[in-house]
């Protein structure tokens, strides 16, 4: 089926043909027409005189368009239409061809005299983002070409090299001379060799802008078949004389200077197509729509057409109906092939193909268009295009192109918006990874301060009530003192008794092992080093084994100090203490 969207509010669908639907969102369905251009990717666009009527070129077939002028313009003439003047029968007698040379230099100075219209700017504009694949025009006035758009026919060269024989060469091997030929440039719809063939082929650069039915730009002669400027004719024309053949005339005189026999002059005529006459381009226009219909090697175009666009033709003329049916079937065949794959990976389940007759009606809503048409009138006889287009868009091609702009404008400027976002965020990181670099060495150094001072300071233990020692310290004890001004001190509160330990500072004390069990007010929490059950070593620390640093608290319990002698704790620091601390030094490493 058909989605029929009329671009001004309030049409009715025509009662033909039978297959058109409705639309019931009009709105919606016209804002997925423009979404489906703007994110195609191989946009190809089939346009005709609809989108050259604003610019002053008139069409060929509306009651106002060239044909019915010609009509009425030359009643002697007993024309059945303007048609028969766009016959190739014209050049049969001298009335006619006067006729239509004339008629040539009006369209003429009327293509010189056009501008670009809205739907030409946006095709430009379309180009210019990398969307458009090909414009294939059936209008002669080459309005395109002023829009920007690369205008005309390549020139394919079909022949290739194939010695019969290795060649002799003093250069670099056929690998190297293909690998030198392959590094060149090539454009962006390129063309290469097929593998193995032996030599590289240079690249043709294919225009954007492709005219179907000829232009007005050149004349060509029809015996020699070279290729002049119309506009420097345009006077001859107008007298309704066909122009002769600069090179024919050249080599005319040659030959007659070298005294071989004549050949005849040949005359000029326009470049455009007539009907029941060949396109002199037709082999170069036949290999440009075959290489964007099914893709090429390299270039743009390499998976082919996958979003088509015909505005303002009536597509009556049958070379045209042939591309574009051709063209239909490619993209609603690739989109339903997409399609299908995106559901696959979602679901990781195969989506069978949809049965012929039913997939188009049973899609259309969900698929987005690939195959558009946007004309005033739907192309006859209607049976023929049953299934080629998903959505018909009724209205002016002006009207849709200011639309198109201006979503493409609106987002310009939302990716411009999201580049500068990007822009601002990518700076503010910039200027906060610089400022963590400048407080770096300071941020390191206050928190290594912190680490070591959780790791050495203990937590303390539930105050206890202060003990006095009951004897004085012997005068061995004190000369251990003070021959050892750094070692642990005892110091009393009111609370509890305190030893005094100087920090590491990343060096390790002398290890002291004992025998004997954790004292039973310690717990094993606060010591997760459990020493050795091993004989004692001990030794007096030196001054110079603790450097100078802030002290460590280590408490201890006071109901450990009730089970100890006079003698242990007026003679020399309680064992218990000594353990206490022990623990605590072997605790403090690291």
């Amino acid at each position: 089926m058909t989605v029929f969207v009329p671009l001004k509010a309030g049409s009715s669908p025509p009662p033909t043909p039978s297959f058109l639907v409705s639309s019931e969102t009009p709105n919606l369905h016209l804002r997925k027409a423009i979404k489906a251009i703007l994110k195609a990717k191989r946009l190809v666009v089939v346009c005709g005189a609809g989108i050259s009527v604003s610019a002053g070129i008139p069409d060929f077939r509306s009651e106002s368009g060239l044909f019915q002028t010609l009509k009425r313009d030359n009643p002697k003439e007993a024309l059945s239409s303007g048609r028969d003047l766009f016959d190739a029968s014209v050049f049969n007698n001298e009335h006619t061809t006067s006729m239509f040379c004339q008629m040539i230099a009006q369209l003429s100075e009327l293509s010189q005299a056009a501008s670009p219209t809205p739907f030409h700017q946006v095709l430009r504009s379309l180009d210019d983002r990398g969307r458009l694949l090909r414009v294939y025009t059936q209008n002669i006035d080459a309005i395109e070409l002023k829009s920007g758009l690369s205008f005309g026919v390549p020139e394919f060269d079909k022949r290739r090299a194939r010695p019969k024989s290795k060649p002799k060469s003093t250069g670099p091997p056929i690998a190297d001379q293909l690998a030198i030929s392959t590094g060149a440039p090539s454009s962006r719809d390129g063309s290469s060799t097929t593998p193995g063939s032996r030599y590289m082929s240079p690249a043709v650069e294919v225009p954007r802008c492709i005219p179907l039915h000829g232009t007005l730009q050149t004349l060509h002669c029809q015996t020699c078949m070279h290729t002049f400027p119309l506009e420097n004719y345009v006077p001859s024309l107008t007298l309704g004389t066909p122009p002769t053949c600069p090179e024919c005339t050249q080599m005319e005189e040659t030959r007659q200077l070298i005294g071989k026999r004549a050949r005849g002059v040949g005359k000029l005529r326009p470049s455009v197509v007539l009907y029941n006459e060949l396109h002199k381009d037709g082999e170069g226009v036949g290999e440009v729509a075959r290489r964007d219909l099914v893709g090429c090697s390299k270039g743009k175009g390499r998976s082919g057409v996958d979003t088509l666009l015909v505005v303002g033709t009536s597509l009556k003329v049958p070379g045209t109906k042939r591309m574009v049916r051709e063209f239909s079937k490619a993209v609603r065949a690739r989109g339903h092939t997409a399609s299908r794959d995106s559901t696959a990976a979602s679901t990781g389940l195969a989506t069978p193909a949809p049965s012929p007759g039913k997939g188009p009606a049973t899609s259309t809503g969900d698929s987005p268009f690939k195959s558009i048409y946007l004309n005033f009138d739907f192309p006859g006889p209607t049976r023929e295009w049953e299934g080629v287009f998903d959505v018909w868009l009724q209205g002016d091609a002006q009207s849709f192109a200011e639309l198109l702009e201006e979503e493409i404008v609106k987002e310009a400027a939302e990716k411009e918006a999201a580049l500068e976002r990007k822009r601002k965020r990518e700076e503010d990181a910039t200027h906060l990874e610089g400022s963590e670099e400048a407080g770096l060495p300071k941020k390191k150094t206050a928190k290594r301060e912190n680490q070591s001072s959780e790791k050495l300071t203990k937590r303390k233990p539930k105050a206890l009530p202060s003990v006095r020692p009951r004897k004085s310290k012997s005068k061995h004890q004190e000369d251990m003192d003070t021959s050892v001004p750094s070692a642990p001190k005892i110091t009393h509160g009111n609370s509890k008794l305190t030893i005094r330990i100087p920090p590491l500072k990343g060096r390790y004390i002398p290890e002291v092992c004992i025998t004997t069990p954790v004292p039973r007010g310690l717990k094993a929490a606060q010591f997760p080093c459990t020493p050795p059950a091993t004989h004692v070593k001990h030794r007096l620390l030196s001054h110079s084994d603790y450097p100078p640093s802030d002290t460590t608290e280590i408490g201890f319990d006071e109901s450990d100090l009730s089970e100890l002698s006079g003698d242990e704790v007026a003679g020399e620091l309680p064992r218990t203490a000594i353990r206490t601390a022990q623990y605590g030094l072997r605790a403090s490493r690291g």
